[in-house]
């Protein structure tokens, strides 16, 4: 990563070089952003471990307390640390070996043999199975006595994506390619799998701090897919579904989708790095998709102007609308990434036949779904 120091702009709000004296985007004089305090960047992500003592959590324990209960007679649950419409997450120690850890709890719709709990054991297996330095690793699964599961996994410390962005805007172009060829490697590994991620966005992108140095990792496979998998569609009663900002096109005409729909979201992801923004946005939720269906995104350039053109092309062939014309697989957006920042313009992506998996959305089966939960969306 260069080294290259950065001032946020008053004007503009995107980084620039702390030598440049006019904004490039508004030609006014540069002038630094008062940076937001970091307390403020309490990490979203369930699995994240507070830097300090946290205050009282605001929301409510959706189970009876486990806090100070010992679950498999070696993990002592400390504190609720979040918490979703489907689970909770604890700080625990493993009373064995001394390791600090989450246990992520799912808190409805575990009765035996419901699609939540496949799900929930499937993400486990999924994110067990792949070993990837820059997937969250699961060490365990239990149950409570009430027959509650939970998987234990490793405790982050950090925040995720999305709450950086929050609280910059547009990161520095370096450091953006550098996250997403971490991205990129995960979801590699999980497409050589035949596994579809199918919620990529930046509140499932955890940015760790180990030592000083950022390591990214790729949270949440409770709704992917293994290729060829069969599940319920995408629509219901004319419904689409999903986190929309980062929907392909297909995934909004509910059509069968494959591996492609992660290398657009992948795109949207890395768009939205750069310049602080998605590059399709509508006051509501018709509007969004409609404008997603039929408009071609805003070259990322026109809003950070430094954006290198070889780069530019690799995000813009993410978000092609034909998905024939998209990189076949995180590994073939990966290389022409990496081919970018020598400063090579990258080859047309190879087209290859990819299998299809019908869409499954939001960790909810078509009966369980809440048109709220659509709404919802809009209010991060």
């Amino acid at each position: 990563m260069s080294r290259e120091r950065f001032v946020r702009c008053l004007h503009c709000g995107l980084p620039h070089a702390e030598a440049e004296r006019v904004c490039p985007i508004t030609g006014k004089e540069v002038v630094a952003r008062p940076r937001p305090k970091l307390e403020k960047a309490e990490a979203s992500a369930p699995i994240a471990a507070p830097s300090r003592p946290p205050p009282p959590p605001s929301f409510p324990d959706p189970e009876p307390s486990i806090v100070g209960h010992l679950l498999e007679s070696k993990y002592l649950v400390k504190e609720l640390i979040g918490r979703g419409g489907m689970g909770a997450v604890y700080r625990a120690e493993n009373q064995r070996i001394g390791k600090q850890v989450a246990i992520k709890m799912l808190t409805r719709g575990h009765d035996a043999g419901s699609s939540s709990m496949k799900r929930f054991y499937r993400e486990a297996r999924i994110m067990g199975s792949l070993g990837h330095p820059n997937i969250v690793e699961i060490y365990d699964l239990g149950a409570l006595d009430n027959g509650v599961p939970f998987q234990v996994m490793e405790l982050l410390e950090g925040q995720t994506l999305a709450a950086r962005i929050e609280l910059e805007g547009g990161l520095p172009i370096d450091e953006s390619l550098v996250i997403a060829e971490q991205v990129l490697s995960a979801l590699e590994a999980a497409h050589q799998r035949g596994i579809v991620h199918r919620d990529l966005k930046p509140d499932n992108v955890f940015l760790a701090q180990r030592e000083g140095r950022t390591i990214v990792k790729l949270l949440d496979f409770g709704i992917s897919k293994t290729i060829g998998e069969e599940t319920l569609s995408l629509t219901k009663t004319g419904m689409v579904v999903g986190t929309p900002f980062y929907l392909a096109p297909e995934q909004a005409r509910g059509d069968d989708v494959d591996q492609r729909i992660d290398v657009w979201a992948m795109g949207v992801l890395l768009y939205e790095m750069i310049t602080g923004t998605t590059p399709f946005r509508a006051e509501n939720y018709n509007k969004l998709i409609v404008r997603i269906l039929t408009t071609r995104a805003e070259p990322p350039s026109t809003r950070q102007p430094r954006l290198p053109k070889e780069v530019e092309a690799v995000i813009m062939t993410a978000l092609s609308h034909d998905r024939d014309d998209r990189y076949a697989d995180a590994g073939q957006m990966l290389a022409a990434l990496q081919a970018a920042r020598r400063g090579e313009m990258p080859a047309p992506p190879l087209r290859a036949p990819a299998l299809e998996v019908d869409v499954h959305v939001d960790g909810h089966d078509e009966e369980d779904l809440d048109p709220t939960e659509v709404s919802d969306a809009f209010r991060r």
